[in-house]
């Protein structure tokens, strides 16, 4: 018989996930779990770091063979789950350009930047 474990994350996280350190509690007691529903009704807002680990962790116990719902998400949530899902196929960084500035003078630099 298949055990299934519900985790209502908002009894856990109250409204907001954030963090990877909490995402991992969440992963933490599996024995025995074939399938793992994280219900987020009431969470309004998941950080970017947090979202990064929970999508490792689901793609991790998927490889154990345990199947994961993630039902209720806010479109808050969903749309920074999406967003980090397609930085992750796609980690490549476009190069930064960063112009140094030296100014020989106090002056110097706040006629510079009262300029702007």
């Amino acid at each position: 018989m298949e055990k299934i474990k519900t985790i209502k994350l908002a009894e856990v996280f109250d409204k907001q996930i954030s963090g990877r350190s909490a995402v991992n509690a969440v992963f933490s007691e599996l024995n025995g779990v074939h399938h793992l529903i994280l219900d987020f009704s009431d969470i309004q807002f998941i950080s970017r770091s947090a979202a990064h680990q929970l999508i490792s962790c689901v793609e991790q116990v998927q490889q154990e063979r345990i199947s994961v719902e993630l039902p209720f998400q806010s479109q808050e949530v969903a749309e920074m789950l999406r967003k980090v899902k397609a930085s992750i196929k796609n980690p490549k960084k476009l190069a930064t350009y960063v112009e140094f500035l030296t100014f020989s003078s106090e002056k110097e630099m706040d006629d510079f930047l009262l300029s702007y």
